[in-house]
Formats: C-alpha cells, sequence, structure tokens
C-alpha cells in the first residue's frame, strides 16, 4: 500500500511514519509537511533516505503541492495535518482555518479526481 501521510514531520505523524515503515514491509510513504512551527524535519531525520519513504515539503491547503506529493499514485491518506493550539487561535484564526479547513478539503478533492484510490483516514 502506498500512504499518504500529512503532517507527518509533527511528533505523532512522525512515530506513525517510523512505525509503518518498520513493521509493514510492502508499504511506501510519502510524507508531506509544511514544517511550520508543529513539524520539525529532524523527527524524521531516521527514515528520510529509507527506500520506501519520500518527503515533500508543502501546504496541504495547495492543491498543487497536494497535486506533486500524490504524484504517481497513492492508496489512502493519513492526515495528521492541522493546527490544533487553541491558544494560538485567539491571536489568529487564519491558520486554522487554512489548514484545518481548506487543507482537507484540498486533500478531498485532490484524492477524490484520483483513479483507484482506496479511502480517506482523519
Amino acid at each position: 500500500m502506498k500512504l499518504l501521510v500529512t503532517g507527518g514531520a509533527g511528533f505523532i505523524g512522525a512515530n506513525f511514519v517510523q512505525h509503518v515503515l518498520a513493521t509493514h514491509a510492502g508499504d511506501e510513504i510519502v510524507t508531506l509537511d509544511l514544517l511550520t512551527y508543529a513539524g520539525n524535519l529532524a523527527n524524521l531525520e531516521t527514515v528520510l533516505e529509507h527506500p520506501r519513504h519520500r518527503f515533500v515539503r508543502g501546504d496541504i491547503a495547495d492543491p498543487e503541492a497536494v497535486a506533486a506529493a500524490i504524484g504517481g499514485g497513492i492508496d489512502a491518506v493519513v492526515n495528521f495535518a492541522a493546527e490544533s493550539h487553541v491558544d494560538r487561535s485567539i491571536l489568529d484564526t487564519e491558520p486554522f482555518l487554512r489548514t484545518n479547513v481548506h487543507g482537507t478539503l484540498a486533500l478531498l478533492e485532490a484524492v477524490r479526481a484520483r483513479p483507484g484510490f482506496v479511502r480517506f483516514l482523519q
């Protein structure tokens, strides 16, 4: 199975990526992450050169970045990309709407346009 993992450079996403690569020998992962305050490429350091892993820096709210990450095809999407620090939303709501609403919509539209897509997990 080929997975697109969004927000995969965050703490939970990176642990998921590492777990899948270690326990599912047939799976491939494309990690899409914008590397904001919550994403850190160092979280993926042990798998950046893994032959079944590809990292793409991009925003899930950017349809072109999502299309580039999907590339040759994806069987499933696991979405960890989210603005989740509520105290930050008090100061500025735009990043929350962009990532959590527009980003999820961009993911859904991108996979809906792909023939043979299996499922969307969030």
